[in-house]
This record gives structure tokens, C-alpha cells and sequence, in this order.
């Protein structure tokens, strides 16, 4: 009995040594973080490209402007009439200009190398903006449809207190005359849009594809033009001619 109480005792002594024991610590599951992944970078394709960083305006343009200012990036010769005086230039990269969404198309008219005419095809109508801008307008009609449409109608209707070219009319010119330019406005609301009048006799110069056309000339342009006409009538008649800038 003696020796199974011994027995019994160190077995208590046993597990309560156990129990007091600091257990054992349980190493924590660590969440492994992959590495990232550095994909290779594909090299997309280089496109090469002339659009420049820059805008050119319309509004920088003005009559009597000297030929070599011109931005030749965004104009191309056209061509020379008559004598190597008289120049015309065409827009070239519409996507250069400022004032594309409203412009279509620009003609530079230089003689004696300077800017004496230019001509801006619209995208639309501004007859309305046209008459607050620039004020009471002279009205030109030329086809028979509008000429015999007058006879019934007025040329200025009165619409929500302001005065406006009639609807009913589908092709004429407005003038304005200013101290040192004349401007001319020629609308064609036409749906075939072929009417168009032609101007300075360059046979297919003007587009008759086009609906609005503005033009801004110097006063003196049309006496202009008239010197450099005579002046090629004289070189091809063999006679002499007197250069233009010496006048």
C-alpha cells in the first residue's frame, strides 16, 4: 500500500510539473507575399509626326503684310498670274489652324510681295454676325430667282427686334466699305450650292462646292490688279515694262 501511494505521488508530482511548464509557443503561419512581378515593358510602335506644338491663328493675318512673314509651313504657293508680282497662296494643312472649326479653306492674294487680298471660305452661315459685326451692309443678287423673289418680299425682316437678311433669299453678297479695305460677304444657301461668282477670272479657282465665302481686299486691289494685267500685256507684246516696285 506504501509503495503504490510512492507510485501515486510521483505521478501528481509529474503532471503538475507538466501543467506549470510554460508551453510550448506555436509558430504563427507567416502569409506569403509573392514577389512582384515586373512585366516586360513592349515598346509600342513610333509614329512619326509634323504636327507642331503650336496653333496658327487666322487673326494674325492682315492686309499689307510683307510675303516673307508667312508661315509657308501652314501656306503653299498656289501660283503666279499675269507676272511673278502677282502670288497667290493656299492653305495646305487645315489641321495647323486655329480656327479650323469654322474655317475651311484661305487664298492669300500678294502683289509686290505684299498681302493685299484674302479670301476665307466659312463653314457656315454668319450672315447675322456678320451685319452686328460690321453694320449696315450693301446687298448685291445677281440670279433671277432672288431678283424675281424681291418683287413680293423684303430684303430685311424683323425678327425678335433685330433686322436679318430674309430666309427666303439663297444667294447674294453683302458689302462693307472701310477706310483702307472693302469686305465682301457672298452667301449661297442653295442646296445643289452651285452658284458661286467668279472671281478675277481664275478659271476654277474658286470652289463651287463652298457655301460662304468672305473676302477682305485693300482699297487700291482692283487698281492693282489692273497695273499687273497691263504690265503682262506689254511683256508679251514685247514692249517695255516697268517693275512694279518702282512705280
Amino acid at each position: 500500500m506504501n509503495r503504490l501511494a510512492q507510485l501515486a505521488s510521483v505521478v501528481f508530482l509529474i503532471l503538475l510539473t507538466f501543467a506549470c511548464s510554460k508551453p510550448a509557443q506555436v509558430e504563427e503561419d507567416k502569409e506569403e507575399i509573392p514577389e512582384p512581378v515586373v512585366e516586360e515593358r513592349v515598346k509600342k510602335a513610333d509614329f512619326d509626326t509634323d504636327i507642331p506644338s503650336y496653333k496658327f491663328e487666322f487673326s494674325s493675318l492682315a492686309l499689307n503684310q510683307k510675303i516673307e512673314d508667312l508661315d509657308d509651313f501652314v501656306f503653299k504657293h498656289y501660283g503666279e498670274f499675269y507676272t511673278e508680282d502677282f502670288n497667290i497662296f493656299r492653305l495646305d494643312r487645315i489641321d495647323y489652324l486655329a480656327e479650323s472649326h469654322e474655317i475651311d479653306d484661305i487664298n492669300l492674294y500678294y502683289i509686290d510681295s505684299l498681302l493685299v487680298k484674302i479670301q476665307v471660305y466659312l463653314r457656315e452661315d454668319k450672315t447675322d454676325e456678320f451685319l452686328r459685326r460690321y453694320g449696315r451692309a450693301k446687298i448685291q443678287i445677281n440670279d433671277y430667282h432672288n431678283k424675281k423673289l424681291l418683287e413680293t418680299e423684303k430684303v430685311l425682316v424683323q425678327k425678335e427686334g433685330k433686322y436679318q437678311v430674309n430666309d427666303k433669299l439663297d444667294a447674294f453678297s453683302l458689302k462693307w466699305d472701310r477706310k483702307n479695305l472693302d469686305i465682301k460677304y457672298d452667301v449661297s444657301r442653295k442646296p445643289d450650292s452651285l452658284y458661286t461668282q467668279s472671281s478675277e477670272n481664275f478659271g476654277g479657282f474658286d470652289d463651287k462646292s463652298k457655301h460662304f465665302k468672305i473676302t477682305f481686299q485693300t482699297k487700291d486691289f482692283d487698281n492693282q490688279l489692273a497695273w499687273i494685267k497691263w504690265e503682262s500685256y506689254k511683256d508679251s507684246k514685247g514692249l517695255k515694262v516697268e517693275p512694279a516696285s518702282d512705280r
